[in-house]
C-alpha cells in the first residue's frame, strides 16, 4: 500500500525508528539495532497491555527475553542508561487510535518496562565483560560452561547469547551448556536433602525440584515432623518439618 519492499520501511514502523534514534541518541537511522529496538517496543507494548507481564516461564519468559534483547541492543548502540520504557508513548501515538487500550494503559506499560530495564542493566555490564573475554577464543565456539554461566549468574537467555556471537561468527557449544545445566540440577537435588542434625524417619519418595522451571508448584505435603517425630498436623506457632512431594525452593 506504501510503495515500499519491509515493513520497516513503511510509516508506522519509521516514526518507531526515528524515536529509537532519539532515545538512543543515535544519527544513523539505517542501523539494524534501532530496527530491532522498534519492533520490540511494539511487542512488549501489546504483551503488557494484553496482561502479560515479564517472568521466567511460558510466555512471560518470551517478553522477558524481548526486553533484554532490546536493551542489549542499546547497549550495543551506547546506550546504557534506562530508555527502552520512554517509546512506549510513541507505540501509543501511532497505535492508540486503532488499539485505544494501549494508549490508556500506556504508564503502566512503561512503569513494568523501566523496572525490567534497571534489574537488567545491573547485571549487563558484567556479563558482557565474561562475554566479550569468551568471545576472544580462535576455535570460533563459545564454550557451554561460559553460556551457562551468562544464563544462571546474569540471566542472559540462550539466545541472547547466540545473537551476541552469531554477530562474531561464533557458534555456541550447547551440548556444554546443557552438561553444565545438568551439573546444576544435580548439586540442587543434593542440597535438597535434610539437614545433617535431623533426624528423621521419613523413607518415602525424594521431593522433586522444579526450581528451575518454575516459580509456582502446587504440592501435596506427604510428611510432618515435630521434634524429629512423625505427627498427623501441625499449627500456628509450632516448629517442626514439612516434607512435599514437589517444590521449586531449595530445601530449609
Amino acid at each position: 500500500l506504501q510503495n515500499v519492499h519491509s515493513n520497516y520501511e513503511i510509516d508506522m514502523f519509521q516514526s518507531l525508528i526515528k524515536a529509537s534514534a532519539v532515545a538512543t541518541e543515535v544519527d544513523d537511522l539505517g542501523s539494524n539495532s534501532l530496527k530491532v529496538i522498534a519492533d520490540h517496543i511494539r511487542a512488549c507494548s501489546f504483551l503488557i497491555t494484553d496482561g502479560v507481564v515479564p517472568t521466567n516461564e511460558g510466555r512471560g519468559y518470551v517478553l522477558r527475553r524481548i526486553i533484554r534483547r532490546a536493551i542489549r541492543h542499546g547497549y550495543k548502540l551506547g546506550k546504557k542508561d534506562p530508555f527502552f520504557h520512554r517509546l512506549v508513548s510513541d507505540v501509543a501515538l501511532e497505535m492508540g487510535e486503532a488499539f485505544p487500550e494501549i494508549a490508556a494503559s500506556q504508564k503502566h506499560v512503561a512503569s513494568i518496562i523501566r523496572e525490567e530495564e534497571v534489574r537488567f542493566a545491573q547485571t549487563l555490564d558484567n556479563g558482557m565483560g565474561l562475554l566479550e573475554m569468551a568471545l576472544l577464543r580462535e576455535d570460533g565456539v563459545l564454550d557451554g560452561e561460559t553460556v551457562f554461566r551468562l544464563y544462571d549468574t546474569y540471566g542472559f537467555p540462550v539466545d541472547l547469547t547466540a545473537d551476541i556471537a552469531r554477530e562474531r561468527n561464533m557458534r555456541l557449544d550447547l551440548s556444554g551448556f546443557e552438561a553444565a545445566m545438568e551439573s546444576q540440577r544435580e548439586r540442587a537435588r543434593a542440597s535438597s536433602k535434610f539437614q545433617k542434625n535431623i533426624s528423621l524417619s521419613y523413607e518415602g519418595e525424594e521431593t522433586k525440584f522444579f526450581g528451575y522451571q518454575k516459580l509456582i508448584t502446587e504440592a501435596v505435603v506427604v510428611a510432618i515432623y515435630i521434634n524429629n517425630q512423625p505427627v498427623g498436623e501441625i499449627n500456628e506457632g509450632d516448629s517442626g518439618v514439612v516434607v512435599l512431594n514437589q517444590t521449586p525452593f531449595y530445601a530449609e
